[in-house]
């Protein structure tokens, strides 16, 4: 995975930050934009402890049509600018759960891969007066230097997702995480249910663009078996559409584990 190869290579670098505007720019910033061209999602890493970017990945999606020294100059206060006042509170208290976490379990470190969570940004256009949201899936790299939380590698990306929250802690072992409740402010570790090979199939053909009809011929089976074979998937992944369970599996990497017989 793209990121823990950066996880690794941060700690080496990460006392020789300098801001992107000095003519002689660091190893970390080149090793950033290298990293931010290998994804089509946005990227940027966030000083925890300064409250301030270290780095934007110079994409639309998640600058909102700011720009990146505006960004870059705001720090922590450029949240503010672009996510939904009703999300604001939200990403404020994600911002002491996950140090909270990682304070009380510091012997779970390395058992951890990333936190992730949705929100909503902000977009304005200029047919419309009003801002539309923009539902995003964030992941979370913690980075602890000095025994402590430092940085925090993201990558965000559009979503499908219709409810914000959905704060989770991903371990190394991709069939364990943790679910946070907001209500009862607690921690639940849970266990992912393996896709089938058929199942896998299906996504694999769906992410393809194929309709219900090619992936039953693809797979010399009836119409209704898939039906109801995808009613089923819906059901595991907790997906309402075809389009969710794709990047539900995308996100966690669901596709590409394999089951041992």
């Amino acid at each position: 995975m793209i990121m823990n190869t950066f996880e690794d290579f941060f700690p080496k670098y990460a006392g020789k930050i300098t801001d992107t505007t000095n003519d002689q720019e660091s190893a970390f910033i080149q090793y950033c934009k290298v990293f931010s061209s290998l994804t089509t999602d946005s990227f940027y890493v966030f000083d925890v402890v300064q409250k301030r970017f270290c780095y934007i990945k110079p994409d639309n999606l998640f600058l909102c049509d700011h720009s990146t020294e505006e960004a870059m100059k705001l720090g922590y206060d450029f949240y503010k600018q672009i996510i939904h006042p009703d999300d604001l509170p939200l990403w404020t208290n994600i911002l002491k759960i996950i140090p909270q976490y990682l304070n009380d379990r510091k012997d779970k470190w390395n058992e951890i891969d990333y936190f992730s969570c949705t929100l909503r940004l902000l977009r304005k256009y200029s047919f419309s007066s009003r801002f539309l949201s923009q539902m995003v899936y964030q992941r979370m790299k913690p980075i602890c230097l000095n025994n402590q939380l430092r940085y925090f590698i993201c990558i965000v990306g559009s979503s499908t997702y219709k409810e914000t929250g959905n704060l989770l802690l991903h371990n190394k072992n991709i069939l364990i995480y943790e679910e946070y409740n907001f209500i009862t402010r607690r921690w639940k570790q849970q266990t992912r249910e393996l896709l089938t090979e058929r199942e896998k199939a299906i996504l694999m053909l769906a992410k393809q663009g194929k309709n219900t009809v090619e992936i039953a011929n693809d797979l010399y089976k009836g119409q209704n078996t898939i039906r109801n074979q995808i009613k089923s998937l819906f059901n595991k992944l907790k997906a309402h559409s075809i389009q969710e369970a794709i990047e539900f599996c995308d996100y966690y990497h669901l596709l590409n584990i394999k089951i041992n017989k």
